[in-house]
């Protein structure tokens, strides 16, 4: 939960992490400060271990049967499988069957367009990146400075490395990353390839 919570706050809303990171704490009732706040500081890109990926806040991948999601939020728990993650997309007569009023019982969303919100987000990053380019090494990663007055890199998400003039850096590819993009890699039976070559037979 605090993983797609903290993928959508800081990703989409673009509300700094510290806010999500307080919240967490005092509602969790497992809360480890430690813990929380180095989940948070890596999500909102102030850790030592950024994260590399963002958690769709629609898809319920973390939530496949649903149940989760009607147990906490018992105003969608009638609604089909399919769209009790995004009851906007449901029909009108799911809608009236589940008892559920877009606007009234429950929310309408607060963000319509994933794609142009994310596109902001990234945009905000680099330009506080480009304004402290001392903090970027040569190679787009973060720099932080130690207790002990030493500089060293962390770990920096592809799209957020920039150069010297501000650029998002040309990411050379993985031999993994090719050979997906040619079609390769491993096909369903484990082999490399995808297609199985012929072979002649012998008399």
């Amino acid at each position: 939960v605090r993983m797609v919570v903290a993928s959508f706050l800081v990703e989409y809303l673009r509300v700094n992490w510290t806010r999500g990171a307080e919240w967490f704490h005092y509602t969790l009732v497992d809360a480890d400060s430690s813990i929380n706040a180095m989940m948070w500081q890596n999500a909102g890109r102030s850790g030592i271990d950024q994260w590399n990926f963002i958690m769709s806040p629609e898809n319920g991948s973390q939530d496949a049967s649903g149940d989760y999601t009607r147990r906490w939020i018992p105003e969608l728990g009638l609604l089909p499988k399919s769209k009790i993650h995004q009851p906007w997309k449901a029909s009108e007569e799911d809608l009236r069957k589940a008892g559920v009023v877009l606007g009234e019982n429950y929310p309408h969303r607060i963000v319509t367009d994933l794609k142009a919100e994310r596109e902001k987000s990234v945009e905000a990053v680099l330009d506080m990146r480009r304004q402290h380019q001392q903090w970027n090494d040569d190679n787009g990663y973060d720099i932080i400075e130690l207790p002990s007055g030493e500089r060293t890199k962390v770990f920096t998400k592809k799209e957020y490395r920039i150069d010297r003039y501000g650029l998002v850096m040309e990411i050379q590819k993985s031999g993994r990353e090719k050979a997906k993009a040619r079609g390769g890699g491993r096909g369903r039976n484990g082999r490399k390839g995808s297609a199985k070559k012929g072979k002649k037979s012998r008399k």
